[in-house]
Parts: C-alpha cells; structure tokens; sequence
C-alpha cells in the first residue's frame, strides 16, 4: 500500500500533463519548406522556431530549463544473466529536472548549467537512487585569435546495471565525480593550435570505495586548414590515473594521433588514427596497440542524417568482478530522420569487444535503439523509445535486456 501512495503523485501529474498538453497540428511538410531548411545541419540540430523552446532573456542572460517525465518498463532490472532468479522486470518513473544559464555577449563567455534525475521502482524500492550534477564553463578572449577556457564539473553518479564491473545483487553503485579542465587555443594563419589540462576524480561510497580513483591527463593538438573543407589534424595526450586503494592498478599512458577533419555540405566530423600505450605499475606490466577516433555526420539528405562513431583504447576499472585492463572496440551508427516537421523517428545500433589483457575473458556486445520525439508545441514534446541490451561473456555473464520508454519534456 506504501508503494502505492509512493507512485500515484508521480503517475497522475504524468498522466494529465498528457491531457492538458494537447498536440498542436503539424501543417503538412512542402517541398518549399524542404528547400528553405538550413543546409549542412543535422536534423537534431536544425532550427524549428516554431517548435524550439523561447527561453527567457536575464539581461545579458540566457534562460533554458527543461523537465523530463518518463516512464520504463524493462524486462531484466538487474541485467542478470540468462535463466537467473533475478532476471526480473520492474516499471521505472524518473522526474528529470535541468537548467542552463549562458552569456550573449560580444566577447568572452560564461555559462553555469545543472540537472538531475530522481527515479522511483514500482517493485523494486531498493533500487531507487538519483543522480545530479552542476558545471560551469568559461572562456576569456585574449585577443581575435587567442583564447582561454575552463571547466568545473560536480557530480553524483549511479553506476548501470550494464557496466561491465558493476555487481547484479545488492544495493546499487553510487560515486561522487569532480571534473575539471583547463585550456588555450591559438589561431594564426592556417593554424590552430590548443593545449587542454584535465583531471576527474571518482569517490565511491560504502563497500565500493576500493574503486576511488584519480585521473589526469595533458592533450596537444594542431589543426591544419588544407582547404575550406578538409583539415589534417594531429594530437598527443598522456595521462595519469591513481587507484588510492589498490596502487596496483596505477597506469601511465599516451596516444599519438593523426586524422582528418571534415567540413562539407555533406559531411562533417573527424576521423583519426594511432598508437596507444598504457604501462602499469604491478604484474600487469604493459601494452600497446592501434589507436582509433572517429566521429562523421552525413547529411544524405536535409530530412535524413547518419553518424557514424568509432573508437579503440586502453581502458581499465576496478569492479566487482574484475580489476584488470582491456582493449575497447566500438563501432556506432545512428539515423535520424525528419518525417514531418514536428516529429523525428530515431535508429541506432552499437556493437562492441572488450578484450581483457590478463585474464581469459572477452566481452562482446550490442545494443540498438529505436524511437521517435513528437513535439507538440515549442513548450512540450513526447519521446518514445525502445531499447536492446546483449551481452555475451562466458567468463562473466550473459544477459539481455529490454527496455521501452515513454517520455514527456515540458520546456521553458
């Protein structure tokens, strides 16, 4: 009964924000209005202003605040493997608040953001937990062609069921996280040329803290302008990481890149290449490997748009499961494509191989998403979503999970 009265307040302000909101009518699409679109923007990123949220002006301010509604339901909440007692379904309310603050002025800039999401289980009460966060980013314009920048990132985090090291039983996984970053960019000619220090550290709470961890990391990059739609660019990163509780995990590494920049009326992205090294500090000793970065959006049409991501590196977590380092390989396609001028249908799919270095373990894995967002005016919008997880690893575990999600956004 307690769970009851826990969910109807959620469930009846979801159910007549439905109601109230009723959908405005979408005029049917033209090919005027095809023709008038803005060109080389993906279909996420076009202006609708007859669909995109106003804001509220504050001054030199600018105003955006969102709140998300969403109910899921999933098949497997654990993500436990197949057959397991604990494979369970569950329904899942998140009320999802955010908001950003930015400047508009003439030179220099400053921007402060925030968010959270506050989730309920209908079953499964234990499961409840929330995330957080708060950023501010910034940068000072010394000059036309040189620029300072900095970031500060506070958050509170849960680990997914899905994480590779993270357990199927007991309470789930919360850390704290603080990101910070800072950087120089300096243009002249048909140079670029930008240097960016950064550094995360991870605290976990309760039984978890053997995790804490520390990052840093020193990237350099130089961007040359070939011609107005083709760029070489060249970069190199070291970074540091530091396990506070099991200095045996402790790592150097560096990448070395070099790739190409694209800035089309089709295409638009970066696709680069290189060597990885990551050297540890106990018996793990080190390893090397082919390095890949890749990130293309290709506008086949001004309705339809493809992303195409990669990437290959160095990774390692202490979990419950394992504390050993792995080689990363992911490979990604998403197609978004405008059906009427109100309403996006959505496909992804991702495929990936975690190839674990010391121990006889391979994770394999995919996961596609289907869906579409309906905005009814340019202070709401529906999204619809489905999603499946797969995981295959005879060493850990395999599992499946199904999700599907029905969401509301009321925006400022």
């Amino acid at each position: 009964m307690g769970e009851v009265l826990r969910i109807n307040p959620f469930a009846s302000l979801f159910a007549a924000s439905l109601i109230v909101l009723a959908p405005v009518h979408a005029a049917a699409q033209t090919q005027q209005e095809s023709t008038a679109r803005q060109e080389s923007v993906s279909v996420r990123d076009r202006d609708r202003p007859e669909y995109d949220a106003p804001g509220r002006r504050l001054g030199s301010f600018n105003l955006n605040a969102a709140l998300d509604l969403a109910v899921t339901s999933t098949d497997n909440l654990f993500a436990a493997p197949d057959g397991a007692p604990s494979e369970v379904d569950d329904i899942i309310y998140s009320v999802a608040p955010n908001a950003s603050l930015s400047s508009d002025w003439s030179r220099h800039a400053f921007a402060i953001d925030a968010g959270a999401v506050f989730r309920s289980h209908e079953d499964f009460s234990n499961e409840d937990a929330d995330d957080h966060y708060v950023r501010a980013t910034g940068r000072f314009d010394i000059g036309e062609n040189t620029a300072l920048r900095g970031t500060l990132r506070s958050s509170h985090q849960v680990t997914p069921r899905t994480d590779p090291d993270s357990p199927f039983i007991g309470a789930p996984v919360e850390y704290d996280r603080v990101d910070s970053g800072v950087g120089v960019t300096h243009r002249f000619a048909r140079f670029t040329a930008s240097l960016d220090a950064n550094s995360s550290e991870y605290e976990y709470d309760g039984a978890q803290s053997f995790r804490d961890n520390e990052e840093s990391a020193l990237r350099g990059r130089l961007d040359v302008e070939l011609s107005p739609r083709i760029g070489l660019l060249l970069a190199a990163t070291v970074d540091e990481r530091d396990y506070n509780n099991s200095p045996q995990f402790n790592s150097d590494g560096a990448a070395y890149m070099v790739g190409v920049s694209l800035n089309s009326d089709l295409m638009r992205g970066e696709v680069s290449v290189g060597q990885f090294e990551r050297d540890y500090a106990g018996a793990t000793g080190s390893f090397d490997g082919v390095a890949v970065e890749a990130n293309v959006e290709w506008y086949i049409t001004q309705l339809t748009t493809v992303t195409v991501d990669a990437r290959r590196d160095a990774d390692d977590q202490i979990g419950a499961f394992s504390g050993e380092p792995y080689i990363t390989e992911e490979y990604g396609v998403r197609v978004d494509h405008e059906l009427l001028r109100n309403v996006i249908l959505t496909g992804s799919a991702r495929f990936g191989n975690r190839d674990y270095e010391t121990i006889a373990r391979e994770d394999e894995y995919n996961e596609w998403e289907v869906g579409a967002d309906y905005m009814l005016n340019p202070h709401a919008a529906l999204r619809l979503r489905y999603q499946h997880d797969e995981v295959d690893s005879p060493a850990y575990r395999d599992y499946e999970v199904n999700q599907a999600t029905l969401g509301l956004t009321l925006r400022l």
